[in-house]
């Protein structure tokens, strides 16, 4: 009897520690690590609203290359981090609870976020879009410097590029469908009609 109670003790307390990592892990709350090398210690870095009307969130103050910003919310909203003097020189992302990490780089370097699901997907798309687009920049400036026979195989080239971009974009988009990130994609992407 004695040994039955103890181990229904051990099992209650197995189920409380349970039931409090299942509540932590509910949490709304966000905390973003921000790394910023190439920046100046004492420059401030503005978290606002993406969309209108940008309201801002919060401050941060760069101390030893880093930034860091804290907060709750109960929904997924699309954000920016931008340095104040250089608003150029941001990061788009998903806001949203867990923990997130923006490294912010001086324009016109790319700015990088990741440690959620759905901000990881971001900068996946980010960074594909980005790979083509300057492929697509270097075959345009070589189209320039060319007779016109080579004009016309680079544009078929270009036009290529473009089509790779655009089916990125949209098929990111259909993935993520049911999340935030696919309907942002779905209302802000406006596929461009192509020539056959």
């Amino acid at each position: 009897m004695h040994f039955e109670k103890k181990l229904r003790r051990k099992e209650e307390g197995v189920i409380f520690f349970l039931l409090f990592l299942f509540c932590a892990c509910q949490s709304d709350v966000y905390q973003i690590k921000g790394c910023a090398p190439q920046l100046k210690d004492g420059d401030t870095v503005t978290l606002a609203f993406e969309d209108p009307p940008q309201k801002v969130l919060g401050q941060a103050i760069i101390s030893g290359g880093t930034f860091k910003f804290a907060g709750t919310t109960d929904t997924t909203l699309f954000c920016r981090a931008y340095l104040n003097r250089q608003q150029l020189t941001s990061c788009s992302f998903f806001l949203e609870p867990g923990e997130i990490t923006i490294e912010l780089n001086q324009h016109p370097h790319p700015s990088r976020v990741s440690g959620t699901v759905l901000n990881n997907q971001w900068q996946t798309l980010n960074d594909t879009v980005q790979k083509l687009g300057t492929q697509l920049i270097r075959l345009a400036q070589l189209s320039t410097r060319t007779n016109a026979a080579h004009r016309q195989q680079l544009q078929q080239q270009v036009d290529s590029l473009h089509r790779r971009i655009s089916d990125c974009i949209t098929q990111t988009g259909q993935r993520n469908s049911k999340n935030v990130l696919g309907r942002y994609i779905i209302q802000n992407y406006k596929k461009p009609e192509f020539r056959d």
